[in-house]
């Protein structure tokens, strides 16, 4: 747990301080742009910081402005991935409208998108909602940083693309250097020639926050633990007037100094304050932003923070415009700036993965091969590479551009799990819909990748609670390139099953299940599966508490089942937009009770659509049929219980023939931090539905619901009431799936 807590605390802190200088070998003289002789030099540095670090591009807007430039630029962390920007030939208000189209809980929470998962990696989400997943590789272990980098590395290698050949770093617009801090020797890094992409990703890599960049023999994080301030480094390149960007926070007050997170933050802050003095007495001239109001990870207020770094450029105006050129020699600098500039990239003539096994490799040239000898679209190779992260394999997935034979070749560069496969998946579900009783199920599902050939899967399931039982099937395709595939699956469960009146219980049944049988299904890609097969097993209830609700039975099922799913929407919990489709025709030869074989039918439909950025609304309907036989032995449908007519009881209704509808509304109230969940919502629904040949008490059971709806870490969170006809109410609370 303070390993847990420890990263967290990293993921809030403000890299301020650097510590030792770089000790990496510098050029003797970076390779000078341009400019004027009869003028000195100019160097920038800018400083780590997260989300502050963005002032910068404020402070070089003003610069550009008042025609103060910079002929060397050098940063760490964010001031790294800022400069590293400046110096491919962004110009500020580019770099301005850049960082405000981002998504940026999207980058920083690194989730692979819902609709870019696999189908196999959809059923997961679907059974086990939340955001617990752990590795099993060398025992039970953790990611090396809560944070794969996956979408930061995708917008890097976006605008570091072009920049493929250069020999240096020197031979960019702007001469660039960052820092990073390799672990293996534990000295600073300076890049400084090389893969662009590579030393962004590792001068920004904030430890435990987001994993490392191996190389070799060097594992790089953060620059900011040895050098948070480069001003050495922008000097050795052969600047002779230092700039430094200063980022100030807020000092501490002993009264804030109380929690394990305030504690180990001002720790390191202590620890690292001398190094972060060292940095700005190297300077000629500090332009310090004052930040104290802002956190290093206030993301989502951009705009007010390079505001703040605009301003504070403009306080110095005094100091700094001694530094700024006359019209001609500014044209005369950016016209070099210009020439230097590279916008474009080649067409691929051939594509090679790193990174990955041999049969990855082929499944990931599968991934990308429309991509060669065709002009290179990053946004389309953006969405193939995340999805490609979605069948749970890979961290990251990157790429960039090679010569070779004097033919330019696309690399496509994946980072496999280091934890996993095989992995572990926890989930809770709390049921709290009748007054005096509260079901609790926990389960566990296991899966291990690649035990019957290449993409191939077994996946166990562990239930105990309302619910004792294993599950497990083994998913095989045909070849590792089909579509097709085979699944031998078995069960065995004991079931609580419990029938209300209103709030009042009536019966409490336990269900014996065993299953064995295979399936022979087509994956139509990650939306969509059609599977049919057969099971064979026995099924006994055994009556516990109450009157008899339902008949007693005992004996063997035998069942030829064709099932379909398209589940086309954005989320596995609380969708937002999109359809979903399901299907089950099931021709039971045997069954206890039942007089003779019988069909059974049922079919679920969902419909979800945004109507406004913070609302959407939503269609449901399902119903069910045995075509009109009624000797089935027990029911096989069910309805009453929250979703399904919510304000009734727990399979108060009990039938052969039903249908239900559900139109509700969603808006969202909150957002939580990233560690803690997504979103709250408000949520209402009206519901009707008819179970055909019992009695009721009413002819068209129909009910309102609403409360308070949750998406957390350990899945959705649901806290509301429900009333309906014929004096149906109730308060209920849930803990698991929603929708």
């Amino acid at each position: 747990m303070r390993c847990i807590l420890s990263i967290l605390v990293l993921l809030l802190l403000p890299l301020t301080s650097p510590a030792q200088s770089a000790t990496a070998p510098q050029t003797a003289s970076a390779q000078t742009m341009a400019t004027p002789r009869s003028r000195p030099k100019i160097g920038v540095a800018l400083e780590g910081g997260g989300a502050l670090g963005l002032a910068h591009i404020g402070v070089l807007k003003w610069f550009e402005e008042h025609h103060i430039p910079v002929d060397y630029v050098a940063g760490t962390s964010m001031g790294g991935l800022v400069a590293g920007f400046y110096a491919t030939g962004m110009n500020p208000e580019e770099m301005q409208s850049l960082i405000e189209g981002l998504n940026w809980r999207k980058i920083l929470s690194d989730r692979t998108p819902y609709e870019d998962l696999s189908f196999r990696r959809k059923e997961d989400q679907r059974a086990y909602p939340n955001s617990l997943v752990f590795g099993l590789r060398q025992g039970l272990s953790a990611p090396a940083g809560l944070i794969p980098g996956h979408q930061i590395g995708l917008l890097i290698d976006r605008v570091t693309l072009p920049y493929y050949n250069e020999p240096s770093f020197d031979a960019l617009p702007v001469p660039f250097r960052c820092v990073a801090t390799d672990l293996v020797s534990g000295k600073p890094h300076v890049f400084n020639t090389g893969s662009l992409a590579e030393a962004l990703r590792a001068t920004m890599s904030i430890p435990g926050a987001f994993s490392p960049v191996h190389d070799g023999q060097s594992v790089y994080v953060d620059g900011g633990l040895m050098d948070n301030l480069p001003t050495d480094v922008v000097r050795d390149m052969g600047a002779d007037i230092v700039i430094a960007v200063h980022l100030e926070t807020a000092p501490a007050e002993a009264q804030e100094i109380k929690s394990i997170f305030t504690v180990l933050n001002q720790s390191v802050r202590v620890v690292l304050a001398e190094n972060e003095v060292r940095g700005l007495s190297r300077a000629d001239a500090v332009v310090s932003v004052p930040l104290a109001d802002y956190s290093s990870a206030a993301y989502e207020k951009n705009k007010p923070i390079m505001q703040k770094g605009y301003d504070a450029a403009k306080e110095r105006a005094h100091l700094l415009d001694a530094f700024a050129l006359s019209e001609a020699d500014w044209e005369e600098y950016q016209h070099a700036r210009e020439a230097k500039k590279r916008t474009d990239a080649p067409a691929p003539q051939f594509i090679q993965v790193q990174g990955a096994s041999p049969d990855g490799a082929v499944d990931v040239g599968l991934y990308v091969k429309s991509f060669q000898g065709k002009p290179l679209d990053p946004q389309r190779l953006d969405n193939v590479l995340t999805r490609l992260t979605g069948i749970g394999r890979y961290d990251t997935a990157g790429y960039r551009l090679i010569e070779k034979n004097g033919q330019p070749g696309l690399i496509i560069q994946v980072v496999e799990k280091t934890n996993a496969p095989p992995m572990f998946q926890p989930a809770f579900e709390v049921d709290g819909s009748q007054g005096g009783n509260v079901d609790f199920t926990m389960g566990t599902r296991f899966t291990f990748m690649d035990v019957a050939g290449f993409r191939s899967e077994w996946r166990t399931d562990l239930l105990l609670g309302n619910i004792y039982g294993v599950q497990t099937e083994l998913y095989r395709p045909f070849t590792a390139e089909s579509h097709w595939f085979l699944a031998p699956h078995a069960d065995v469960s004991d079931t609580t099953f419990q029938i209300y009146a209103k709030n009042d219980p009536l019966a409490d049944y336990r269900f014996y299940r065993t299953d064995i049988g295979v399936d022979l299904g087509y994956s139509f890609g990650r939306f969509s599966e059609l599977r049919i097969g057969y099971e064979v097993g026995s099924l006994y209830d055994k009556l516990r508490l109450g009157e008899q609700e339902i008949p007693s039975v005992e004996g063997r099922v035998g069942q030829t089942r064709l099932h379909y799913l398209l589940d086309h929407t954005d989320d596995p919990v609380i969708p937002r937009r999109g359809v979903k489709v399901e299907t089950n025709f099931r021709w039971f030869d045997a069954s206890p009770g039942a007089k003779a074989g019988f069909p059974s039918m049922d079919l679920k439909l969902g419909y979800f659509q945004p109507v406004t950025r913070s609302a959407s609304v939503f269609l449901e309907s399902e119903g069910g049929t045995t075509f009109g036989v009624t000797s089935t032995g027990i029911p096989q449908f069910f309805l009453g219980a929250p979703l399904r007519l919510s304000a009734y009881g727990q399979n108060e209704f009990q039938g052969n023939q039903y249908y239900l509808v559900r139109a509700g509304y969603l808006h969202d109230l909150l957002t939580l931090p990233p560690f803690l969940g997504k979103k709250v919502y408000a949520v209402g629904a009206y519901e009707f539905g008819k179970m055909y040949g019992v009695t009721t008490r009413s002819d068209f059971p129909n009910d309102v619901a609403a409360g308070v709806l949750a998406e957390t870490v350990v899945g959705p969170f649901f806290l509301g009431g429900s009333a309906g006809d014929s004096g149906h109410r109730k308060w209920f609370f849930q803990l698991g799936r929603v929708f």
